[in-house]
């Protein structure tokens, strides 16, 4: 309770500050009356803004400290983010006490509209080589091929371990374990790239973007909403420049067709500074049971319940 309300403090604090800070008269000036050159007034501001932002950056990496303890958390990046910001989240997760257990980039080719029927034969080719998924359409199919194969020994509630591997390459020899064959056919078909896979429990996904095609906020949605169901607590987490980016508007319409249980959470990034305590605190509240969308366009919370 305490740490909420030295949190809550904090952004209060940290608005009102953005609001004055740039705006007041240097306190020089002010007692001494004498007039500041506009050069120099320009200086005070920013140096007054840097120090604004060293605090809100010691702030938020201290509220979110030990927050995530012994998790472990899958990355998984959309075409399109910055290094940087892939950067920031890891980051983030390590501050908080979290490993990163799975690191993963997904390409343009698995949300871009142009490539439907492409993933399609992929997920054809993958079905039978995929536990849980009879009856599911292909796109769902992929979604939980692209789990299996970043998470060895991964299965849906229920569900038992697919059988005989499904898949034939011709000219090399295959691996016996199925989530090899998995990640064999996704890596070849350019849809995904590994650079961590499991080696040991998986608690949470964050699922990163930025503004991605037409209804690439459904897709990511999707996506993690079959995540929710080998996880606790799954993010989509959108960076942006815009308050209002389509891929999260879209993601978050679409997390209300599905079950409580299989919503993910939806996080804009629009203010760097506020990022790592919003990630953080999303994961927190999904792993309770909890689900919701934040960030600063109309109608969201800032940020997540600590």
């Amino acid at each position: 309770m305490r740490s909420r309300a030295v949190f809550a403090a904090f952004l209060v604090l940290a608005l009102a500050v953005g609001v004055v800070v740039g705006m007041s008269t240097p306190r020089d000036a002010a007692v001494t009356g004498a007039a500041a050159s506009p050069g120099q007034e320009a200086q005070d501001a920013l140096a007054q803004v840097a120090q604004r932002d060293a605090w809100l950056r010691d702030v938020a990496t201290a509220s979110v400290a030990g927050r995530l303890d012994g998790r472990s958390v899958a990355v998984l990046v959309a075409a399109g983010v910055s290094a940087e910001d892939v950067d920031q989240v890891v980051a983030a997760l390590g501050e908080a006490g979290a490993t990163v257990g799975v690191e993963a980039a997904l390409s343009a080719q698995w949300w871009a509209p142009e490539f439907a029927a492409y993933r399609s034969e992929i997920a054809d080719q993958l079905e039978g080589s995929v536990a849980g998924v009879d009856g599911l359409a292909s796109t769902e199919v992929l979604q939980h091929a692209i789990v299996q194969a970043l998470v060895p020994g991964a299965v849906p509630p229920g569900a038992d371990t697919a059988g005989d591997v499904g898949v034939d390459f011709p000219s090399d020899a295959v691996a016996a374990d199925r989530a090899d064959v998995l990640r064999e056919v996704l890596t070849r078909s350019e849809l995904l790239s590994v650079h961590t896979r499991a080696t040991g429990r998986v608690d949470a996904l964050l699922l990163v973007t930025a503004d991605g095609p037409e209804g690439g906020g459904t897709v990511a949605d999707l996506a993690a909403g079959v995540w929710e169901q080998y996880v606790s607590a799954t993010v989509v987490v959108v960076f942006s420049e815009i308050e209002s980016p389509p891929v999260a508007t879209e993601a978050i319409a679409h997390g209300t067709t599905l079950a409580i249980k299989n919503r993910p959470s939806v996080v804009i990034a629009t203010h760097a500074a506020l990022t790592p305590p919003q990630v953080v605190f999303a994961l927190v509240e999904q792993a309770a049971g909890g689900t919701g969308s934040y960030g600063t366009a109309e109608n969201l919370p800032l940020i997540a319940s600590p």
